[in-house]
């Protein structure tokens, strides 16, 4: 009888230390997937405004007169500020930059032409698509001047964000920024510009998962490019803190996923591609 209790109690602590070990390695694996969701939805959040920046540029400043798709007005259209820029991709939408479908309209307010120190940008939306996915906030740019080295220097503010993806997700994003153009600003156009972006953001991914990011290795993008080619962002999610690195100068849409324990994943920016 000693003996069958003694196997007894040994079978349920085996049990029991199974069963604590399989908890902790699901919370473990349900911990990674929760960081990778929020790397994905970050990275999202700052690809779909920084693209929505891009295309206010293009249709402003570069848009070939032909085009006939999206339809801008200019209110008042004698040159003066401030100005209201209604950008119309319709319902059925435009193929423009980046290869991207646009549906909706962009409302962008000019204070001042946003090449003189103190000028304000706004872009609003209003029932605005990027390739299926709904975006809402409001995005300020200021022209702050030249920093001390002589560039181009710009705060950006984004408040109020959210993302709709395809599938009726929704994360929410807001962010402040300073924006340094590193390349092409001695030339007319914009299209070869070079930005170098620092600062933070903090949102919620769509999970419900409150998340802070801090740049911590400036992120460098080229116009010419959709994607983020380098730099680090620390994206804190419930006190733990992985990297995310874009690489070292590619045009691509992979980054980087690094946890504590030097674990590291690749993910795909704007996966719902």
């Amino acid at each position: 009888m000693k003996k069958q209790f003694w196997f007894l109690a040994v079978f349920f602590a085996g049990a029991l230390a199974f069963t604590a070990c399989e908890k902790n390695d699901t919370e473990a694996i349900s911990d990674t997937d929760e960081a990778v969701i929020t790397g994905e939805d970050e990275t999202a959040a700052a690809n779909l405004f920084q693209d929505t920046e891009d295309e206010v540029d293009y249709e402003i400043e570069t848009r070939d007169p032909n085009d006939d798709c999206p339809t801008i007005t200019v209110t008042p259209d004698d040159g003066s500020f401030p100005r209201t820029i209604t950008i119309d991709y319709g319902t059925d939408g435009c193929l423009g930059l980046h290869g991207r479908v646009r549906k909706g309209v962009v409302i962008v307010t000019l204070t001042d032409s946003l090449n003189n120190p103190g000028a304000v940008r706004t872009v609003t939306f209003d029932n605005f698509f990027v390739d299926d996915a709904q975006i809402q906030g409001v995005k300020a740019l200021t022209n702050e001047g030249y920093n001390s080295a002589g560039l181009p220097t710009f705060s950006r503010s984004v408040e109020g964000a959210s993302i709709t993806f395809p599938n009726g997700d929704v994360t929410s994003w807001q962010a402040s920024h300073t924006i340094v153009v590193i390349g092409g600003s001695d030339t007319p156009q914009i299209t070869d510009n070079v930005i170098e972006v620092s600062g933070g953001s903090s949102g919620v991914n769509r999970h419900g998962v409150a998340f802070t990011v801090e740049i911590t290795t400036p992120l460098v993008k080229s116009k010419n490019c959709p994607w983020v080619e380098s730099g680090v962002k620390a994206i804190t999610t419930n006190s733990r803190t992985r990297m995310l690195d874009y690489g070292d100068g590619e045009c691509d849409r992979v980054a980087t996923l690094t946890f504590a324990n030097g674990f590291s994943r690749d993910i795909l920016i704007r996966r719902w591609w």
